[in-house]
Parts: C-alpha cells; structure tokens; sequence
C-alpha cells in the first residue's frame, strides 16, 4: 500500500478520538492488494510498460501452442485414426480425450492456489516442462495406453502452465486484460483452423507422430522464453512473512486427495456403463457412488473452515453474482465445447466423409468459429463492456447451434458446418469474459486460486461433457445400427446370415470385401450406416439443451465489472522501474 493511500485513511480518521487505538495489533488494515475494485479505481493511471514485460506477455500466451493448439486441436480431430493405427481398432480411444481433460481439472485445482502462494514463475515452467515430457510420450508411444498416459500428463502440464492466465492478468492493466487473454487465443489460430487437415494430412502421407514432435517444439520455445523474460514477485505480498516450510505444511492435502481421487474414480464409473459394462453393475455403480462421495465429501471439507489454506475458499463462493455464477457459466461451455472437440471429428467421420483429407477441411469451420470467439470477441470485451450480456449472449448462442444441430443429416453438410461455426464462437468469447471478470472482483492475494477454479470447471464439465456425450454415441449408435442396415439391404437380396459380416465390413469401410455383396448393397449399407449415427448424435446434442438454459439464466445475474477497466496495474515485473507509488517509470 502506497504511503500516498495511507495518508489519506490518516486524515479520515483524523477527527476520531479512538484513532489510533491503544493495540495496533487488533487493527485490520485493507489494503489495496485486498480490495480489487478500490484498487482499479484509486489507482487508475496511465503507464507505459516496458519491452521486457511485453516479451513476457508474448512467451505466457505462446504457450498457449503447446499447452492447447497441439492436443485439443491437433491430437484430438485424429484420435480414431491414431487408435487404429497403433491397435486396429478406435476401443478405449476415448480415454485419450477424457484422460486430457482430466489431468487439466486434477491440476488447476493445486496450481493456482500454489502459484499465490510461492510465486507464478516457477509453477509455470515446471507445467511447461511437463508438457515437453508428455509430447515426447506421445511421439513414441506404441500402444494406446502410452498415448493416454501422454494426454493425461499433457493435460495435467496444461493445467499447470494455465496459471499464466492469472500472471497475464496481473502485469497487464486492468483495461487491457481482455486484449491479453485475447493473445493466449491468437496463438490457436492456426490449428484451430488447419489442425484437423495437418494431423490427418500428416497421418495420411507421413506419421501423426509429427504432431507430438512439432507440439515438443513449441514447448520447448515456450519454456525458454519464460525463463528468459518472465520474473514477477518470488513471494507474493500476502505471504512474505511466512517461511516455505510452513506454507507447505498449511497446503490443503485433504481437499486435493478427496478432489482428484473422488473425479477420477467417478469418471471411471461413467465412462465404463453402458460401454464396457452394463450399468446396472458392481463395477460401474460402485465407482459412481464412490467417487460421488468423495467428490461432494471435497467441497464440504473446503467450505467447512478447517483447512488452512483451502483449494476451493468458500467466501469466494459466497460470491453469487461476482464467482459462483461464472463458475456455472464455464462448466456448462466447457461442457459442450471439450466433448465438440471429439464429437465433431466423430460426427463428420461417421455421417459425412471418411476421406482423410476432406474430414480435415470439414473440421476447419468449428476451428474458424473457435477463432473468432477467442481473438475478435475476446479482445472486445472491453470494449463492448456489460458484461453479463455478453456472457447471455454467448452461451444462450451456444445453446441454440448445439441444438439446431439434431437437424443434421447425411444431405445437410453446409447447414452442419454453419451450425459448427457458430456453436463453438462463444466457448473462447466466455472464457476470456470470465476470467476477466473474476480477476476483477477477486483480491489480487487470491487471483491463482480464482482463475484455477474457474479452470477446474472449465475442464471439469469438459471431463464430464466428453464422457457422458460419448456415452449416449456409442449407446445409441449400437441401438440403432443394425436395424437400419438390415432395413436398408436385405430387401437388396443381401442373405441374413451374411448381415453381421457385412455391417463389420462395412464399420471397417470394406463392404466388398464381403462375397456377394454387390455396389447398390454397399451404397444403401453405407447411407443407413450414416442415418443411424445421425440420429446417436442427434440424441447427444440435444441433450446439451437443459444446461444451456441453466447457463443462460445465470449469465445474467453476473455482476458486470465494466466499470474497474481501468489502467490499474496489479504487479510489476521485478526487471520493472517502478517510482514510489509502484507505478511504472516508463510511463
């Protein structure tokens, strides 16, 4: 707290006989570090940053490529062909995904809260370190178990280096946050747009291994770069006086146990019924139930007041309007948009092309919308201001396209990739508005662990989202399929007992290789194969719609921070000159 500000509380209570009391030490002072919306506007002055803290800004959103462009938008569009490669079948594949997703969740839960802790420069390198490992798994992996323990180590390193979110906002001035948080989506762009088309392009005529080898490489500039240019505090203010030791000591074991070990074995339990068990069984009702309990028993144990330093603070969540409801807006977009990333490969595989190169084009239209959402509405959120009614809009947007899309068919491409288009514009556009949004309402002492549980539900619904939509697929694509390639060639002159040959080399795309089998057969086998899992899919989207309407109607009540983006800077890099007031010299 400046010596500025604190004058100034001395002259208020100047005229109190009671100032100062007689015992400091019972004596609370609320500095600005406590209050985020004092601090945006006591402290709103212009500063020029320097070119070191720009470099930083630059490295922290460049990690953005290997943390996010390579594995969502490279690894997951060729999941099944990278399955079928290595085993000749796609079974289990989707753990690739889901295992993703939940290595994210387990570790923003503890990154951001140790990142406000002990400082965010070195838990950034160490989960871009992370990163580099998980890439180089991949790139060598000969199994599909390697190459799930790669997702699910790439995701935890993504959740770890993800604590750039809250060290970009705090070097940036408030007004420009957005434009920061907008540069972390930039850096998607063009595997967002062409990731799909490289990684089938690279399977087809070289190796999908390129995408781990070229996704190492990224990681590797990132991490350099990092330890070159980003030195914010060592210690934050909050806890300088405390000894690592302690810290480490006062760190919520419990919460973080119940957390990852309650998901985890929840997870399990879900993706197994209906898959590789029926749900009715030991084996699937006893993870759900287990790990349901230890999930609940989390939260419960963090709003109970006994942890010291807990990885869910109930007085944030006490925050209806500031927090919570931004929790509920991003677990519902991350919901939809992380199972999209898998569904869509899926639905234009099974439904529109099996081309390799074509899937890839097909797939540019959700990148396209990805793009947009992140770089031009991200970076505008600032300017738009309200808020809440971005959040409205986006999600309700969301909502709408994901539910117009039951309408696909096999004859509807155009319409499918409209509805691509505009389905995934408001996942970035959301994102950024909420972390922006908590970063202004929450203290500063507290912006790791803020912005962490907001990465937790994003990632958490997108683990949830991956897992129950691909459970609904592959029900009712099995319900449907051979019922409707029976109805479809058996009146062609196709003999029963040939029928499940021909719909496992049909699934196979070699329905001639059958004996008997003729073009017409293959053709209406084809098309009622592509009508069943229209419908599987149709099922899956349209189950997105009731969270959609929960997420719309809470987006609203969002308290609208528009007013503190302000050029209030909350930290300076120590390579910074600052004058006395902790602003900028090179204003």
């Amino acid at each position: 707290m400046s010596k500025e500000v604190i004058s100034n509380h001395v002259e208020e209570f100047s005229g109190d006989p009671s100032f100062p009391p007689a015992d400091l030490s019972k004596v609370e002072i609320i500095t600005l570090e406590d209050d985020p919306h004092r601090a945006a506007l006591e402290d709103d002055y212009k500063q020029k940053l320097p070119g070191k803290t720009w470099a930083a800004v630059f490295f922290l959103g460049f990690t953005f490529q290997p943390a996010l462009a390579f594995s969502i938008l490279g690894v997951f569009p060729i999941i099944s062909v990278i399955a079928m490669d290595v085993q000749g079948t796609t079974t289990n594949s989707a753990w690739m995904s889901s295992g993703w997703t939940l290595g994210g969740t387990i570790a923003f839960a503890i990154a951001g809260r140790i990142s406000d802790i002990f400082g965010r420069r070195y838990v950034l390198l160490i989960g871009q370190l992370i990163l580099i490992v998980s890439y180089i798994i991949g790139a060598t992996a000969n199994s599909l178990n390697q190459l799930i323990a790669a997702m699910a180590v790439g995701g935890f390193g993504t959740g770890t280096a993800l604590v750039l979110y809250p060290g970009l906002s705090e070097i940036l001035p408030n007004r420009y946050r957005s434009v920061g948080l907008a540069w972390t989506e930039f850096n998607l762009v063009p595997m967002s747009i062409f990731g799909s088309l490289a990684g089938h392009a690279l399977a087809q005529n070289a190796t999908w291994r390129w995408i781990f080898i070229i996704g190492g490489i990224t990681a590797v500039i990132s991490l350099v770069g990092t330890a070159v240019f980003y030195f914010p505090p060592p210690r934050p203010h909050a806890v300088a006086h405390i000894s690592r030791g302690q810290l480490l000591k006062e760190l919520d074991y419990v919460g973080f146990f119940l957390y990852t070990v309650g998901l985890t074995i929840l997870l399990v339990g879900l993706y197994q019924g209906g898959n590789t068990r029926i749900w009715h069984s030991a084996g699937v009702v006893a993870p759900i139930v287990l790990g349901g309990i230890a999930f609940i028993g989390c939260f419960v144990w963090e709003f109970s007041g006994v942890a010291k330093r807990p990885l869910f603070p109930f007085y944030m969540f006490k925050k209806g309007r500031e927090f919570t409801s931004l929790i509920v807006c991003i677990f519902v977009t991350g919901f939809c948009y992380y199972a999209m990333t898998s569904l869509i490969p899926q639905q234009l595989l099974h439904v529109y092309s099996t081309n390799k190169i074509k899937l890839g084009e097909l797939q540019m239209a959700a990148g396209a919308g990805n793009v947009f959402g992140g770089v031009v509405m991200g970076a505008l959120v600032h300017k738009f201001k309200h808020v809440h009614i971005q959040l409205m809009i986006a999600v309700a947007m969301q909502m709408l396209f994901l539910g117009l899309s039951a309408l696909d068919t096999p004859k509807t491409t155009a319409m499918t990739l409209a509805f691509h288009f505009f389905a995934t514009v408001p996942f970035a556009w959301v994102t950024v508005a909420c972390y922006v949004t908590a970063s202004l309402h929450i203290p500063q002492k507290d912006l790791g662990i803020a912005q962490g549980s907001i990465g937790t539900f994003r990632f958490l619904g997108g683990a949830i989202g991956s897992t129950a939509l691909n459970i609904i697929i592959n029900e009712k694509s099995a319900e449907k399929l051979s019922g409707y390639i029976a109805k479809a060639v058996l009146p062609l002159g196709l003999p029963q007992a040939k029928l499940q040959a021909f719909s496992a080399a049909l699934a196979a795309g070699k329905p001639l290789a059958v004996k008997g089998v003729t073009p017409a057969m293959a053709a209406a086998g084809l098309a009622a194969s592509r009508e069943a899992w229209a419908y599987a899919f149709r099922i899956a989207f349209l189950a997105t719609i009731p969270f959609g309407v929960i997420a719309t109607i809470v987006a609203y009540f969002v308290a609208d921070p528009s007013k503190y983006f302000t050029q209030h800077v909350a930290i300076h890099l120590e390579t910074d000159k600052v004058d006395e007031r902790g602003r900028s010299e090179h204003a």
